[in-house]
């Protein structure tokens, strides 16, 4: 597995080539990132001496205020039972957590709970009352605990302590391989025998200049490296008992001391200063650049070092921890501006940001670069590009080359984006411009920028060339797509086709065009799209859009070997192209959410498993091949705590599906904390847990390590939860069982005793219903009769109602009959008026043919006809008839006229009642024997007498009256 590891990491730096060919291998490990930890993450004093880690992966650290326990996610601290600093810490093969303090020393332990505590071992080794001061080290050998103090020595088998007096003071003590070494001030340095009783001297004081001793380390042929104070460092044989001085660490640096030391690899060590933080050495003492990652250590007194079972290291810190993760998946390389695109050329880095062209200028044995900027060139940058060997810049003050170090300009334009070679063009390319296109040409090295091709003056950010000879594709972000044939000689545009939302796209914003698979696809904010020529219409693109969401914004899409890597949503990501039905892998990134240009993502492969990222906090270097072993990774649970009656109480750890824990009825809150101990500390681990009977489905993935319930109700549980973390990590799932129990009367017996309780009720319920029945049934019976009576009075009644209503109906006939007859002997009046008016015109037409008659017998005749006419003549009597008839029909309505105005006259009751019958006022005016103008002035007189407005109708209010006058008669 480590052979794995160094492979990966080694490749990862050959192609940055930061190291040196001479250099040792072991030090390209050292790439990685720093997570810091402070007082407000532990709440406790920021000073730290010493750390421990058990199995389980759980850190213990010795604080000045304790104990601090860590286990990925929460902190818990112990004091000791005095109160002292905790000055030395040790895990023993058995998983055992020795504590050392300020005459103090015990274990760390944990109950049924998972809370820990401290057990002093003082009374079990007898030591009440003795000062032994300090515990500075402790270390296990042969099943005994070895207690460095100043004074003694003190070795714990069991129950029993062995004390070993010093002869001046032990102010340093190691395991080296299976010995134990310890500095005694003036004597050298001493080695506890085989049998474990006694020091024996292997070095004499002289042979490193009696200086304090900051490490003793094993090194190869049985010999010990020694690291003293000064920074001094020494080779030691223990056979020979000489010592060989190999080098100061400090010649070539500011003087400072070496606190700590620790060996992280075979020819690797790390040395903590008082003020240099962390430097690296070799076996012969040579310091080694510094790798990057330890320059960013916050504080640079380191107290102690500690390799993790991980091989991580943890610094202790005069304001805090800070925890180095060599295996994090990624290496923040530059964090000066926001990133817009990235090119290696020669060892050398190029970035192009905000702020203009930066790059690495260190030489090759470099370990991490350190970036420069160029010094005649700033503002915005937004494209690196080798081409024919020369680096070219699009810039927003114009195209650049950037040569030796310094920005020498192409022409005299500003605002340049990129530059597109032209395929059937060799040493000419389009520069893309802010508003068109320009023809740009390398002649033998020498770039000429020439003018801008006629006839598109639309920005070209984004361009790529068709597969049509002299043909390319822009997008516009708001536009939407252009396609653009320029003229061989690269002069003029000479057809310009533009599509948008009616050509097929979803959307004409955020269209971009790239070459995936060898085919030209435009992602969009609608999914992805690809031309189909033969209906000049863009298509859904089906293989991408059934891998990728299409109701995300696919803002970038690039191939790289096997892989197409993404930004969707502001989400990183990649998948196999070859893959058959391809995975998304996002996780690995999800720092970099949100943080990319938007519209000018920057991605940049370097090898197959090597990937650059361009962001707006700076440039990322990810390794996606990284050791993906989750064995012996545990999610484990770490308390679980419930309330009642704002009561909390802790529950036991421990459970299994045959005795679960039970939990009392009406549990307010549930809560369960949970972490992944061994997950790597630098990465982000995330969370998804589900409870059987509660939740149907996982919960989504989240960083809160913590669950909590509310009211559950009485029943069987199972809680289970899982971890990963964003490298790719898995934990295993931990599973918790318990049983909330229910109330008295929800148990069994209760369920029984309702059974009884409701036959017993059934039966009173059942006698109960039989004498109401025999109640109800007499008072039915009763009822009955008086219901037979009532029935009788309402047949009754209704025969009676009946006999109305026809009588009502009777009367309604009369009234329609006389209406009838009223109208009838109207119209009969007006005939026998017509016919009186033709009598008088044939009586008038006789006496004129009289006067124009000469002859007697013709005259004679005439007046024979005159005497018949006079005969018959038709009088006034038929009005007599009318009147007397029409008087007797409508009195009660002739009345109520009177009534709202006595003076009305009989001619203009009449008129009234001629209305009223809806007659017009051709057919009244006979009637009246009035004129129509007549008719119309009685009718405006009587509507003044009788107070009707003229917007009122006529007709409408006399029905009203007669209404009125027949309700009378109706109550009588």
């Amino acid at each position: 597995m480590k052979k794995n590891i160094f492979y990966i990491l080694a490749t990862i730096f050959f192609h940055l080539s930061f190291f040196a060919q001479t250099q040792d291998t072991a030090l390209q490990a050292f790439s990685g990132k720093i997570k810091q930890y402070v007082r407000n993450d532990f709440n406790a004093d920021p000073q730290f001496w010493a750390m421990c880690e058990d199995r389980d992966g759980t850190i213990f650290f010795g604080n000045n205020d304790g104990v601090i326990i860590f286990d990925g996610e929460h902190w818990q601290k112990i004091n000791l039972p005095n109160n002292s600093s905790v000055r030395s810490l040790l895990t023993t093969p058995n998983n055992t957590i020795y504590a050392g303090g300020y005459n103090e020393i015990g274990t760390i332990q944990k109950d049924s709970n998972g809370r820990y505590f401290y057990r002093s071992l003082i009374e079990d080794l007898q030591l009440e009352g003795k000062n032994i001061e300090n515990i500075w080290q402790i270390h296990s050998l042969n099943n005994k605990i070895l207690c460095r103090a100043f004074d003694e020595l003190i070795i714990i088998t069991g129950k029993t302590a062995t004390h070993i007096p010093a002869s001046t003071s032990f102010i340093y003590s190691n395991l080296a391989g299976n010995n134990y070494y310890i500095q005694d001030a003036n004597h050298g340095i001493l080695k506890l025998d085989s049998k474990g009783r006694e020091l024996v001297q292997v070095f004499t004081a002289d042979e490193f200049n009696n200086e304090e001793i900051a490490a003793i380390l094993p090194a190869a042929n049985n010999k010990l490296l020694v690291s003293v104070k000064s920074g001094n460092i020494y080779e030691a044989n223990p056979e020979t008992g000489k010592m060989q001085l190999l080098n100061n660490v400090f010649t070539n640096l500011p003087k400072d001391q070496v606190i700590s030391a620790i060996r992280y690899s075979s020819d690797a060590i790390f040395l903590g200063t008082l003020s240099s933080k962390i430097l690296v050495i070799n076996n012969k003492g040579e310091v080694l650049k510094t790798p990057a990652v330890f320059q960013n250590l916050q504080d640079a007194v380191i107290h102690q070092l500690y390799k993790t079972a991980s091989n991580n290291v943890w610094a202790m810190q005069n304001i805090g921890l800070a925890f180095i993760d060599f295996k994090s998946p990624y290496t923040y390389l530059f964090n000066k501006a926001s990133v817009y695109d990235a090119l290696l050329h020669n060892g050398v880095y190029y970035l192009a940001t905000n702020q203009g062209i930066y790059y690495s200028s260190q030489n090759s044995n470099s370990m991490a670069p350190e970036f420069k900027k160029v010094p005649n060139l700033h503002g915005q940058a937004w494209s690196l590009q080798l081409l024919e060997g020369d680096i070219i810049v699009g810039h927003d003050n114009g195209l650049f080359k950037i040569q030796d170090g310094q920005a020498i300009k192409i022409g005299s334009v500003s605002g340049f984006w990129k530059v597109t070679p032209i395929t059937n063009k060799k040493g000419f390319y389009l520069a893309s411009h802010y508003n068109g296109i320009y023809l740009l040409e390398n002649n033998s090295g020498n770039w000429v920028l020439h003018n801008k091709i006629t006839g598109f003056d639309e920005s070209s950010r984004d361009i790529i060339a068709s597969d049509e000879p002299d043909t390319y594709w822009v997008c516009h972000g708001y536009k939407g797509v252009f396609r653009i044939r320029i003229n061989p000689s690269y002069q003029r545009v000479s057809a310009v086709d533009h599509f948008t939302n009616k050509n097929g796209l979803g959307s004409s914003f955020n269209v971009n065009v790239t070459r995936w698979q060898n085919e030209i696809v435009f992602t969009t904010n609608t999914g992805i799209y690809r031309f189909d020529a033969a209906q000049n219409k863009f298509i859904s693109h089906a293989q991408l859009n059934s891998i990728l969401d299409s109701t995300k914004n696919t803002r970038k899409l690039t191939q790289y070997g096997n892989k197409t890597w993404f930004v969707q949503d502001d989400e990183a990501g990649y998948f196999f192209t070859d893959e058959k039905h391809p995975t998304l892998h996002k996780d690995l990134f999800l720092n970099l959410k949100g943080s990319f240009n938007r519209g000018m993502e920057c991605i940049v492969s370097l090898s197959s498993n090597s990937i650059l990222f361009g962001t707006t906090t700076g440039l990322y270097l990810y390794n996606i091949e990284n050791n993906k072993n989750s064995n012996g990774i545990n999610t484990t649970l770490t308390q679980i705590s419930y309330s009642k009656d704002q009561e909390l109480k802790l529950l036991p750890l421990t459970t299994n599906e045959s005795e679960p824990i039970t939990l009392p009825n009406q549990t307010d809150i549930l809560r369960f904390e949970f972490a992944t101990p061994k997950m790597p500390h630098g990465t982000e681990v995330q969370y998804s847990y589900v409870l059987e009977n509660v939740d149907k489905n996982w919960s989504n993935w989240q960083n809160i390590a913590y669950k909590e319930y509310t009211h559950l109700r009485p029943g069987n549980y199972k809680f289970k939860v899982r971890s990963r973390n964003t490298a790719g990590l898995s934990g295993t799932e931990a599973v918790y069982n318990f049983t909330i129990l229910p109330k008295w009367y929800q148990t069994t017996l209760a369920y029984i005793l309702y059974i009884i309780a409701a036959i017993v009720l059934l039966f009173a319920i059942i006698r109960y219903i039989s004498k109401r029945m025999e109640r109800d049934h007499l008072k039915s019976q009763k009822e009955a009769q008086r219901a037979k009576k009532l029935l009788e009075l309402e047949l009754e009644q209704l025969k009676l109602q009946r006999d109305k209503e026809q009588m009502s109906r009777d009367k309604m006939h009369l009234e329609e009959d006389v209406l009838n007859k009223s109208k009838e002997l109207a119209n009969y009046t007006m005939l026998l008026a017509s016919k009186k008016d033709i009598f008088s015109e044939i009586t008038d037409d006789l006496k004129q043919l009289k006067e124009s008659v000469k002859n007697d017998d013709s005259r004679k005749k005439i007046l024979e006809m005159f005497q018949k006419l006079n005969q018959h003549k038709i009088g006034e009597e038929y009005m007599e008839v009318f009147d007397v008839n029409f008087e007797k029909v409508h009195h009660n309505f002739f009345e109520k006229l009177k009534e709202i105005n006595p003076t009305l006259t009989k001619r203009e009751l009449r008129l009234c009642a001629f209305v009223k019958m809806d007659l017009t006022n051709k057919e009244i005016s006979p009637l009246l024997n009035i004129s129509l103008r007549g008719v119309e002035n009685a009718r405006y007189r009587v509507r003044k007498k009788l107070n009707v407005n003229h917007e009122d109708n006529f007709v409408s209010f006399l029905e009203g009256v007669a209404k009125e006058a027949e309700e009378p008669q109706e109550n009588e």
